[in-house]
């Protein structure tokens, strides 16, 4: 088999990002060489982008259908906010009765949001007195917070002292983490910008080495910025915490009435979302 018929057979997987780690160093050495190809790649990517441009278009939902959904979701998380308060008054957790339905109705809103041209209002899930927050696409900040991870720049600060001048940019205070018990090595910290459709927000990034693994410590304003929607709901230590998974890095929110806090690493879904849980 020649090399571009080889090529072929493993496009659509290569296209779909799909394809086996060990093939792609292969497919994209011969596309660079390849216009016959890297035409076909081309043509492959426009097809897709076009067969979802018309099945959204074809699937866009009603306005009443939209407002039934959103007074359902507000009506849920006015639900949640008076469980909360009954729950913390009796000292106990909420039930899944009550969490389900909000979940279900976060979902349902989230996808039209991010399939649609109409912003959709999403609660923050941290949030107990159920004050809204717009966002755009959550799954879009979370990626966000990983590129800013990932990222290798310098770091604006490495005075511990020097985080509480955050504050004017970011809106809410930002202090110095404790997270000695976790062996965590301080290495600096920064201004990162995080957008929604409101504009840029600022957000307060701090980055620490746990055994050899990087963790960054985001801190925000969860009034304008919420990200507990896709994450799942969890109670580490008696502290409700939101944790996933984004392009293989564990991601993990918590709300502090109005100072967000996310946590982005390699290390294991259980380790962020203990080191979340630890930041008040």
């Amino acid at each position: 088999m020649s090399a571009c018929r080889r090529v072929v057979t493993l496009l659509d997987a290569y296209a779909d990002g799909e394809l086996e780690p060990e093939h792609v160093l292969e497919m994209e050495a011969h596309l660079a060489d390849c216009h016959g190809c890297s035409s076909r790649l081309q043509l492959e990517h426009a097809m897709k982008k076009s067969l979802r441009r018309q099945v959204y278009a074809e699937a866009q939902p009603s306005e009443a259908f939209q407002d039934r959904i959103l007074a359902s979701f507000q009506a849920e998380a006015e639900r949640e906010a008076v469980g909360k308060l009954e729950s913390s008054q009796r000292g106990a957790m909420l039930s899944w009765s009550s969490i389900v339905p909000l979940a279900a109705a976060a979902a349902i809103a989230l996808f039209w949001s991010s399939h649609t041209d109409n912003p959709v209002k999403a609660v923050s899930a941290g949030n107990s007195d159920g004050n809204h927050a717009s966002i755009l696409n959550v799954e879009q900040l979370l990626d966000q917070i990983v590129d800013r991870h990932i990222d290798r720049s310098k770091p604006e600060f490495t005075e511990p002292a020097l985080l509480d001048g955050m504050e004017p940019e970011v809106g809410v205070p930002v202090h110095f983490p404790s997270l000695a018990q976790y062996g965590a090595r301080w290495q600096g910290g920064r201004i990162v910008p995080l957008h929604n459709q409101n504009g840029t927000l600022n957000t307060a990034s701090l980055k620490f080495l746990v055994d050899g693994h990087r963790v960054t410590v985001y801190v925000y304003n969860s009034e304008r910025l919420a990200l507990g929607s896709p994450l799942k709901r969890r109670v580490v230590g008696n502290e409700p915490v939101y944790t996933g998974w984004k392009r293989g890095y564990s991601i993990a929110t918590a709300d502090r009435h109005g100072v967000g806090y996310a946590v982005a690493t390699d290390l294991g879904e259980d380790e962020g979302a203990e080191i979340v849980a630890s930041l008040h």
